[in-house]
């Protein structure tokens, strides 16, 4: 799973990298409509602006579906704890059944 994790970070840089090329390249002003206002700003500034909030929309989604995964595999866990615990006292009311008829055997 490391090497999937360095991969990622690598192409992640590279992606960035292109995006800023791309942004220095173009500095020309432009104006952007909000509706209620008018802004002129370099294209640079917008370029990274939205890359930034792209980044964080990327980030708010993927820990939603992660913690889905984590919760999924907590339940899986769970219940398997859950499962030998049953067995275990089974097992622990089997030997004292089997205790209680021996000593009875014995009186």
């Amino acid at each position: 799973m490391d090497k999937k994790r360095q991969w990622r970070f690598v192409i992640g840089l590279i992606i960035a990298l292109i995006v800023v090329i791309f942004a220095i390249l173009n500095i020309d002003p432009v104006t952007i409509s909000f509706g209620f206002t008018r802004v002129k700003l370099p294209l640079i500034v917008l370029i990274i602006v939205t890359l930034l909030l792209g980044a964080l929309i990327t980030v708010l989604l993927a820990n939603t579906g992660s913690k889905k995964k984590d919760d999924q595999k907590l339940t899986r866990s769970a219940k398997k704890e859950l499962s030998n615990v049953k067995i275990s006292n089974d097992n622990q009311i089997a030997n004292a059944l089997k205790d209680n008829q021996t000593k009875n055997k014995q009186n």
